[in-house]
């Protein structure tokens, strides 16, 4: 039996628009996400996230508060020839701001598929595939109004 795995998502607004990893389809459509991944086994979540922005964005980030936690559950598929497992991540988003000096750019280890970053204009992000579409609008949404978990989302 699988457990879920946890992931931590870095949350980093400037100029109101937020930092996005940007991913290619296979028919090259473009999708974008939140940088970070899985916490490793005895990393804290602050590490994790620490670690996670150097690979993805190539830039040191200061972690604050937890922002949302949303789920992403897909049963088994098959891609292609490839059977694919099961996937259930528990995601906990931080707000975080880029270290003094440090701006984003080619990570050390980007995720596969990943093509460079983007700052999304947040009163745009509906011209935009982000992934999941539940977080582009709590990211749109009254912050006066937002609930803390955004349950089980789309990907």
């Amino acid at each position: 039996m699988r457990t879920p795995r946890l992931g931590v998502k870095a949350l980093i607004i400037r100029d109101r628009q937020v930092l996005m990893n940007r991913y290619r389809d296979a028919d090259s459509t473009e999708v974008f996400a939140l940088p970070g991944g899985g916490q490793e086994h005895g990393e804290d979540q602050v590490a994790a996230m620490i670690r996670e922005c150097r690979e993805e964005i190539g830039a040191t980030v200061e972690v604050h508060q937890a922002a949302c936690l949303f789920e992403i559950m897909r049963p088994r598929r098959t891609v292609g020839d490839a059977s694919i497992p099961p996937f259930h991540q528990v995601n906990v988003a931080y707000w975080c701001g880029l270290a003094e000096g440090e701006e984003p750019g080619e990570g050390t280890d980007p995720d596969s598929g990943q093509d460079g970053t983007a700052w999304l204009p947040l009163d745009r992000l509906d011209d935009h595939r982000v992934r999941p579409p539940e977080l582009a609008r709590w990211l749109q949404s009254d912050p006066s109004d937002r609930p803390f978990s955004l349950g089980v989302c789309t990907f």
